[in-house]
């Protein structure tokens, strides 16, 4: 182990036994200033004083894990330095994320919106067709296929072809000024 005098280097935990009595007397020398330090970057003094807290139990838990260093308080004002820099970048990332689940949930409910309005709309005008032919888009709709609605309804596929076919022209007609509650129709009869 290198003495002090030589190169100024000694074991972190060597100087605190050394030149304090105790761990608990560096706490009290020190913890005030790094507070300060912190402070400077965090810009809140609850978070910097944890951050300085922090600092001091980090030391102690790895007092014999730490080489040779200077000066102690170099040292403590580099850990608290990286830790307050930590946390800033931490808190951006957050920060971020938040945003973009912000973000994320206003498109949600504005497509939420789009989407009922639309089934609201595409329900109207399912209304408007004739009977057979809005039974048949409305099966189509639950997810049937020509051959299954011909057997439910007891009519031939071709009957349900061209009913299917004129009522979704129909639809287009009904549903020229709502682009969305058309393209969700198709969406929904050809997926």
């Amino acid at each position: 182990m290198a003495n002090k005098n030589q190169n100024k280097e000694f074991v972190v935990h060597t100087e605190v036994k050394e030149k304090y009595s105790n761990f608990e007397e560096v706490f009290k020398m020190f913890y005030p200033s790094m507070c300060m330090v912190a402070l400077k970057y965090v810009e809140d003094e609850g978070v910097a004083k944890d951050i300085a807290q922090g600092v001091f139990v980090k030391l102690w838990e790895k007092r014999t894990e730490y080489q040779e260093v200077s000066s102690i308080k170099a040292f403590l004002y580099t850990m608290v330095r990286n830790a307050s820099l930590n946390y800033l970048r931490d808190r951006k990332i957050r920060s971020i994320h938040h945003q973009q689940i912000e973000k994320e949930s206003e498109l949600f409910a504005r497509n939420v919106e789009i989407e009922e309005e639309s089934y609201r709309l595409l329900n109207a005008a399912i209304q408007q067709l004739p009977p057979r032919s809005a039974e048949i888009i409305k099966l189509n709709l639950k997810g049937l296929k020509n051959t299954e609605i011909a057997k439910e309804l007891d009519i031939s596929v071709n009957t349900v072809k061209t009913l299917k076919y004129n009522a979704l022209k129909e639809l287009r007609k009904l549903l020229k000024d709502y682009n969305y509650a058309y393209i969700l129709l198709l969406m929904k009869l050809f997926s």
